[in-house]
């Protein structure tokens, strides 16, 4: 709203002068009187053009308000009437009005002159005029292009027609650039001709070997490769995050679920399948052996073959895989022949040793897909001669060559250094013969080494002791020196021995497990076992658990899998669970995270699955007294001192 100032202007009529004139003759008497109001307005903008905004207009001055009033502003043929006047019929009633009331005081000529001057109280130059700026919207911002509606009616045969001219055409592009290369080619060899020709030589002839054959490949469409940096991270991220969205749910139970029930039952646990692992070519095989990495929580190899370790030979692969992306192998590398072992690098997490079916040792560096294989034993450099069982990294010092330990049906264990150009082998046990070897012939006490390897584990504290279990049932403990093996023969089962693995708490306990149906712990240089458990069938594998020294999980043939709490209860397991509910799978191997409270269980049929354990199941148990000042290490080797001198006694 803008504010207004006019003039009032009263003047007399004739009649009431003439009245007062019949009194007295006066003078005609005008009366001016002046007023001004200016309705305040709040919350007045206003466009400022020095920064492009509409700013607040503070304050009440009306002088402000008067120099942006708006101009008068006279029509062009309002201007020619008032410049030449028309007559009295064609004057229009207003202007009838003015001159009934103003003719005996102002002439027609000054009252037309005063009718066309401005208003004195509402006047503004042009100068003082701006321009509002209404915005607009960056859309609206340029004017709409010109559209045409076209519609025609296309079918297969014209799509079809249209895909084969645009594929000729490109056909015809890529001929002749061939011809240009040709050409170009040609042009080359007539300028060294030239040149030859020249110095008076000729240009010597090219050789040929008739065994070798150049061929020009082949150019097809859509075969070139995209030369975009970034693209195989980018498409791995995408994947592992579809692949979230897709196993939300599992993920959620990986990291929040807790079985309500075992508050009611602490003598009792649950596993919870998680994610279940396969590949497209795993069906007709077996998952041989399991191994997380030690580096990466998510990260772990899997072996397959064709079936048990010595059966019928076949092709077999080593598979990787992520948590994060259960649903294909981060890196999957195809053998000849059934791939039976598999170990991870304790400190190199990208260095993978593997054993196959065929007695060969292989090193993989699996950070490359294409060419993983760094070195691999020969027949000409100490290769097995039967199926590879177990192979094992052993830690060694900065400098020093990395170093595995191979152990195979053929009787031999055997120690491998990894050089720059070749696998370097050291025979150090060698079942097959009937006295101990040579190294050891010195001792007064002969063992003799019955039976062919299946197994092998070095202790953890001192990497020089290591046991080896053979398919007699008897497992063997030898000290591995300089210039002497001292060795242990333990009588353990009466079949063939599974697996054997040393706690990673006391580290002078060790569990094993066999075909007999049996599972026994064991006490350094003790040769009867500390506890003895029978589950009722064939067991394939067993494992300590990470974070408890009186927890192991265990799998039979049968794929069941069960847990134990020695500290809680000897006699019966916490946890008896089945892999598959419809129809029954063997198991093979089992593996425990040292990250998460996590197994993986592999078995026949390509058959991976991940369990999680319930609340009571990897419960850290502490005594109430005292149990603030122990750390966790001394309440674990606490639980087992408790286990082994009650068993002992």
């Amino acid at each position: 709203m803008l504010a207004r100032v006019a003039p009032k202007l009263r003047l007399r009529r004739r009649g009431e002068l003439e009245e007062e004139g019949e009194q007295g003759v006066r003078e005609p008497e005008v009366a001016i009187r002046l007023t001004s109001t200016s309705a305040r307005i709040y919350n007045q903008v206003r466009y400022d053009f020095t920064t492009g905004v509409y700013k607040r207009v503070w304050g009440d001055d009306l002088l402000v308000d008067l120099l942006t009033l708006p101009s008068r502003i006279i029509h062009r043929e309002l201007q020619q009437q008032q410049q030449h006047p028309k007559t009295d019929e064609g004057m229009d009633e207003a202007t009838r009005m003015m001159e009934e009331v103003y003719q005996d005081m102002v002439s027609k000529e000054e009252l037309a002159k005063l009718d066309s001057q401005p208003n004195p109280f509402n006047f503004s130059e042009r100068v003082s005029q701006t321009t509002r700026f209404n915005l607009r919207e960056l859309a609206i911002q340029t004017e709409p292009p010109p559209s045409t509606a076209f519609s025609v009616t296309v079918g297969p045969a014209e799509v079809y027609d249209a895909y084969q001219k645009n594929y000729q055409m490109i056909l015809e592009h890529e001929r002749e650039r061939e011809r240009e290369k040709e050409r170009e080619r040609e042009r080359e060899r007539e300028r060294d001709r030239e040149r030859g020709s020249g110095r008076g030589k000729k240009a010597p002839p090219v050789a040929s070997d008739p065994l070798v054959v150049a061929v020009a490949p082949l150019k097809k469409y859509g075969s070139g490769h995209l030369d975009l940096p970034g693209l195989c991270q980018t498409a791995r991220v995408l994947e592992r995050m579809v692949n979230q969205n897709i196993y939300d749910d599992i993920l959620q139970d990986f990291r929040y679920w807790e079985d309500g029930s075992d508050e009611f039952r602490p003598l009792e646990g649950s596993l919870l399948p998680l994610w279940k692992f396969n590949h497209d070519k795993s069906r007709s095989l077996v998952v041989s052996d399991i191994c997380w990495s030690p580096v990466y929580p998510d990260l772990f190899a899997a072996a397959y073959t064709t079936g048990e370790v010595g059966g019928p030979e076949g092709s077999g692969m080593l598979c990787l895989y992520t948590l994060k992306n259960p649903a294909t192998p981060e890196r999957v590398f195809h053998s000849p022949c059934g791939v039976t072992c598999v170990s991870f690098h304790p400190k190199h997490g990208s260095m993978v040793a593997a054993g196959w079916n065929d007695g060969t040792v292989v090193m993989y560096d699996v950070r490359s897909p294409t060419s993983p294989i760094i070195f691999s034993s020969t027949t000409m450099a100490g290769k097995h001669l039967l199926p590879v069982t177990k192979v094992h990294w052993v830690n060694t010092d900065p400098g020093e060559d990395l170093c595995v330990y191979s152990i195979a049906m053929d009787g031999r264990l055997t120690q491998w250094h990894i050089c720059t150009s070749a696998l370097i082998h050291t025979d150090i046990l060698h079942f097959l013969s009937d006295d101990l070897p040579t190294q050891a012939a010195s001792l007064a006490d002969k063992i003799l080494l019955e039976g062919i390897g299946t197994c092998v584990a070095f202790r953890p504290d001192n990497e020089d002791i290591l046991l080896v279990g053979v398919d007699t049932g008897a497992v063997f403990q030898c000290s591995i020196q300089s210039t002497v093996h001292a060795l242990t023969r333990y009588p353990a089962h009466t079949a063939a021995v599974r697996d054997i693995m040393w706690n990673a708490h006391h580290h002078r306990v060790f569990i094993s497990c066999s075909v007999d149906w049996t599972v026994k712990v064991w006490f350094q240089f003790h040769l009867s076992p500390l506890i003895v458990l029978d589950l009722g069938s064939a067991v394939a594998g067993v494992t300590w658990s990470p974070y408890s020294s009186s927890v192991f999980v265990a799998v039979t043939d049968e794929g069941r899998v069960h847990v134990y709490d020695l500290f809680m209860r000897k006699c019966r397991p916490l946890c008896v669970q089945s892999l598959v509910q419809r129809r029954r799978v063997a198991a093979a191997c089992v593996a425990f995270n040292p990250f998460y409270p996590i197994i993986l269980v592999g078995g026949e049929r390509g058959n991976l699955l991940s369990l999680k354990l319930s609340p009571n199941l990897r419960k850290v148990h502490k005594d109430a007294k005292g149990a603030e000042d122990h750390t966790l290490r001394e309440i674990e080797l606490c639980k087992m001192e408790r286990l082994i001198a009650t068993n002992r006694g």
